[in-house]
Formats: structure tokens, sequence, C-alpha cells
């Protein structure tokens, strides 16, 4: 990939789309999601938290690797479903997210006019349902500004990461428990004093 992102279409069909929002919205009702620390007035959930969401990952995998022309490793997913007033802080990723790609799902918003942008740097992009943006989560800032619809109106939004198999993150490992997720975090430390230096 040449440059730090790329606009996708049709990343996801419509059935899937569908088909992954209800469920989120199930697991979401039942309190199976994690508090979000960037995103305070949102749900969300890691890949270990479920086969389905765990298995996308691998599923986008053969278009992620077509639009990057790289060689890459699955290593999580992670969905959020942000509610009014959410935003997104500007901001880079860890490096097990070094091949990233933000894929919208499902949404409702009073307004039918709306539209909530992803901002690559200062870019602002709306990605249709079942579309996405692959980008370099760890080289370029992305953020979205406030989610400025009423009580009721709720955005899903799906994340998949690949780390280069053959780039310098390629030790880190596909985070299928929340041992693994810390055992990334610790080695992404040691990775980035070795890169830096």
């Amino acid at each position: 990939m040449k440059t730090n992102y790329k606009y996708v279409k049709n990343m996801l069909s419509s059935d899937m789309v569908e088909f992954l929002t209800t469920y989120a919205i199930r697991k979401a009702s039942e309190g199976k999601n994690r508090p979000d620390e960037l995103v305070p007035l949102s749900t969300s959930f890691h890949a270990f938290h479920s086969d389905i969401f765990n298995h996308i990952i691998h599923f986008l995998q053969p278009i992620v690797e077509k639009e990057t022309n790289l060689n890459l490793k699955p290593i999580y997913s992670f969905n959020r479903i942000y509610l009014p007033g959410s935003d997104l802080p500007i901001h880079k990723d860890r490096p097990s997210s070094e091949i990233s790609a933000s894929v919208t799902l499902k949404y409702f918003y009073k307004d039918k006019d709306y539209k909530w942008p992803l901002c690559m740097g200062d870019k602002p992009i709306v990605i249709e349902k079942g579309d996405g943006v692959i980008y370099k989560g760890c080289e370029i800032d992305h953020w979205r500004p406030v989610f400025s619809q009423p009580d009721g109106c709720w955005h899903h939004q799906l994340f998949v990461f690949y780390i280069n198999k053959e780039g310098p993150f390629k030790d880190l490992e596909e985070e299928t428990t929340q041992e693994k997720v810390d055992s990334n975090v610790e080695l992404e430390k040691k990775l980035e004093k070795i890169t830096n230096n």
C-alpha cells in the first residue's frame, strides 16, 4: 500500500453487516461487553470474547492482503457501538494494529442526512455500510468528531488488525485470550524501544 490509507468498497455483504450488528446488539443487551477507555460513551467487544468476531479477522484477511500487497498475520478484531456524545480522540494505534481496517456496519441516525466521518489526518471520510478504510494504524493520526445525534441513535463499527509477517512486529501473536493481549503489549514495548534506537 503506497499511501497511509485507502477506501475499499464491499468488504462485507449487506447480509454479513446485518448479521454482525444484530449479533453485537444481542451480546450488548446481555451485558457481554467491556468498558472502553478510548471512547467511554460506547460499548465494545474484543475478538477473544466471540468466536464470530475472532473469525472475521481471518475472513477479511485475503481482501486486506490483496489491497495492501502484503503477507499478513491476523492479530485481533474489535467492534464498537458508538452512542450519542461519543467521539474518537486523535490517536495512532499500537504495533499490533500495524495494518488496520475500519468497516462500517449498521447505524441508526434520526437525521437521515447526517454523515459521521472517520478522519485520516485532516481528511474526513464517510464510510458506507459494508465498505472500509484500510490504513497504517501506527503511522497516521485518525479520529472522529462528536457523534451528534439524539438519544436512541447509534453507529456500529468493525475494526480488524494485522501485522506484516516480514515487518518489525512479526513475532506478535493472535490475541485469542487476555493473556495473549497482555503478552503482546509487553513485547510491543520491547520492540518499540529497539525500533526507536
